[in-house]
């Protein structure tokens, strides 16, 4: 079928009733193809709300849509011998794509096959392709869209060793980092981390990351405090001290959250007096800590950070945020807080609600002077 002899209301009755995949298999035809596609699926478009590239240790990351989580292609390395390629001119560089079917493994060991458009790449000029497949993403879809590049660890079993993940250079484009931070037994006998050095040295060469989620235990070296990584927005970290990350000391983004063995009450209580003196934790929209083994005193812990406890008939305000990054894709917002309780910082009389519950304090700071705030009450 030749698309171009019919009239445009039959072009675009055509690709309205494409799928997005095939839409954007579609759009690398011709130039003209491209454009009559974003011009006719203009409204489409406009309902996505990010691109994302999801990325593990073999460096061949999937292209998604969101919100639906759609695939739109893979970019892959170039297998050498294989068939069925075809090249195409992507933003100035030719580029061997292929049709492909393979094996995915899902959760409950089920395997399917997918078939995919995929890019591929020699070794020598792999960023320049995912540059120039990014490029492409841009034109078709529009720099106000969120780009995110995520990186995913995912560890077998006996595989739990720390890596270095590859983050290209791309224009507008947020990275998000899993990291495994144990030790390699097999090789060194022990699972105390030793590798801060490289890890230091991936923080100063890249930029600040929109989101890292990481798995620790124990270390030889304690990061740096005015490491890049205290500066990153968002980080979920499930940790055995509290001192690896130090994110209670240091954190100088917006949200964390920390799940930890243990921790001592006048680490909290330090916390909390440290943002009121307004010393520390600027930018903080939101912190949580769930201690894992023993649960934190209530009445101890607000006595003293000095709260300030509104009457107990009055139904508080509920704090909650838009998470900057979902690494589950499900609650796209932090946990609800419903406290009595609030502190206050002494240099511009913001307010923090503050709850205790059993193991878990939760931290969530307010865009109100503290006269504002209670007459939301």
């Amino acid at each position: 079928m030749i698309l171009s002899k019919y009239p445009y209301v039959i072009q675009k009755e055509i690709l309205d009733n494409m799928e997005y995949t095939d839409l954007f298999m579609f759009s690398f035809v011709s130039r003209n193809m491209k454009k009559l596609i974003k011009s006719s699926q203009l409204n489409r478009f406009q309902s996505i709300s990010s691109v994302q590239y999801n990325c593990d240790r073999t460096d061949q990351p999937w292209v998604y849509i969101f919100p639906k989580r759609i695939k739109l292609m893979r970019i892959v390395k170039h297998e050498e011998g294989g068939n069925g390629y075809f090249r195409l001119e992507v933003c100035g560089k030719i580029i061997d794509f292929q049709f492909r079917r393979e094996a995915r493994n899902e959760r409950r060991h089920t395997t399917y096959e997918c078939s995919h458009l995929a890019a591929t790449y020699y070794p020598f000029d792999k960023e320049f392709t995912f540059q120039s497949i990014h490029n492409y993403c841009l034109d078709s879809f529009g720099n106000s869209l969120k780009f995110n590049w995520e990186f995913r660890h995912i560890p077998r079993y006996r595989e739990i060793r720390f890596y270095i993940p590859f983050l290209p250079q791309l224009q507008n484009v947020s990275f998000c980092v899993d990291f495994w931070l144990y030790g390699d037994y097999e090789r060194t006998g022990t699972m105390d981390f030793t590798e801060m050095r490289r890890l230091e040295e991936f923080f100063s060469s890249s930029p600040v990351l929109k989101s890292i989620r990481m798995f620790s235990r124990s270390t030889t070296e304690l990061f740096n405090p005015d490491s890049k990584f205290y500066q990153t927005e968002s980080i979920e970290s499930q940790q055995s001290r509290i001192d690896f990350p130090a994110i209670l000391s240091h954190f100088q983004g917006r949200q964390a959250f920390i799940n930890c063995a243990r921790c001592e009450n006048l680490d909290l209580i330090e916390f909390v007096n440290r943002w009121k003196s307004g010393e520390a934790f600027q930018n903080l929209e939101y912190l949580q800590i769930k201690l894992r083994r023993v649960e934190i005193p209530q009445n101890q812990i607000m006595d003293a950070v000095g709260a300030k406890h509104m009457n107990a008939s009055a139904q508080p305000p509920t704090h909650t945020v838009p998470k900057i990054y979902n690494w589950r894709y499900m609650n796209p917002n932090t946990d609800p807080i419903i406290s009595h309780a609030y502190v206050v910082r002494e240099t511009d009389s913001r307010v923090a609600s503050v709850q205790i519950e059993d193991k878990t304090l939760s931290f969530g700071v307010w865009d109100k002077t503290e006269d504002d705030f209670l007459r939301m009450v």
